[in-house]
């Protein structure tokens, strides 16, 4: 008798393998693709001489868009406005408006020196230390998907 020829099974082929390991590599690879980058919360904190008030005012509802000359002009439609005792922090939920607008102003004519944080979900916009001062407010605005500056001209 004869020994019988064994065959490699289908598994074992390194070349079946193949198509399947690529796929996994591309999903795998593709989870950040894959991940709604939907902003849900954001992230406010302002740090500073402890016991100092700041005036802020909130909204998620603006019209914003770019002049001629590259300033961004807001129009605040409705806001909330909070006195804060620094250091504070706060969460707003924008899932709905997608954007956010903050104005933080000197309640006493004092100049502060502030250390302010935006992030946006687990994603950081700003993290930069500075001055408020007295008739110049330090403002923020985020909108989703579009493409504003930092030089705000802003209108109640």
């Amino acid at each position: 008798m004869r020994p019988r020829e064994r065959r490699p099974s289908p598994a074992a082929s390194p070349l079946l393998g193949l198509p399947l390991l690529l796929a996994a590599a591309t999903l795998g690879g593709c989870s950040a693709i894959l991940d709604d980058p939907t902003p849900e919360n954001i992230h406010f904190a302002m740090r500073g001489e402890a016991g100092t008030r700041v005036r802020a005012i909130y909204s998620t509802q603006f019209v914003a868009g770019l002049n001629e000359f590259g300033v961004t002009r807001v129009q605040v439609v409705r806001a909330d406005t909070v006195v804060h005792e620094i250091p504070f922090q706060r969460t707003v939920d924008i899932s709905i408006d997608r954007r956010w607008f903050v104005q933080a102003e000197s309640l006493d004519g004092d100049t502060l020196s502030v250390n302010v944080i935006v992030n946006v979900d687990d994603r950081g916009l700003v993290d930069e230390s500075g001055g408020i001062f007295p008739g110049e407010p330090w403002h923020f605005v985020y909108s989703f998907n579009q493409l504003l500056t930092r030089d705000l001209d802003v209108a109640f």
